[in-house]
């Protein structure tokens, strides 16, 4: 059996919130803080006018009736609400799209009319590349074939 856990007394502050979340009835309230809240009750006017406002409250609340039809115009614009914000999501769907595949055009576009044009450079890093190869090889650039020593 676990040893009884002590409740930290409670305040009019934390009444409130329990008051605001549960209601006026204690039977409502968290088991762990039923006893300390109605200690505090017994103690505390200001706690007894707390309940008493919230109970207030709650009758207010029981006795509200919802009305049981509603005006067509009522109907009409709550059920209009739900496919207005599908339309709107939609087209910003589509801006969306369009949006990247022009991004993309203009891409392309400028990649392929900026492509750089051969140079005098150009011709110079071949041969860079070339001779780079063929010193590797330790060979001789214009020897094509392999001639094998005795």
């Amino acid at each position: 059996m676990k040893p009884p856990v002590a409740t930290p007394p409670m305040t009019l502050a934390r009444l409130t919130e329990l008051l605001d979340a549960y209601g006026a009835r204690p039977e409502s309230w968290p088991s762990a803080e039923r006893n300390a809240a109605q200690l505090l009750l017994r103690e505390s006017a200001d706690a007894q006018r707390l309940v008493a406002d919230a109970a207030e409250l709650d009758g207010v609340l029981n006795d509200y009736e919802v009305a049981e039809e509603v005006s067509p115009a009522l109907r009409a614009r709550v059920l209009e609400v739900p496919i207005v914000t599908a339309r709107k999501r939609r087209r910003f769907g589509f801006r969306m799209a369009w949006a990247v595949a022009f991004s993309c055009l203009i891409g392309v576009a400028s990649g392929a009319w900026s492509a750089p044009e051969a140079s005098a450079d150009d011709d110079e890093w071949a041969e860079l590349t070339e001779v780079s190869f063929y010193a590797d090889a330790d060979a001789d650039p214009d020897v094509t074939t392999v001639e094998e020593v005795p």
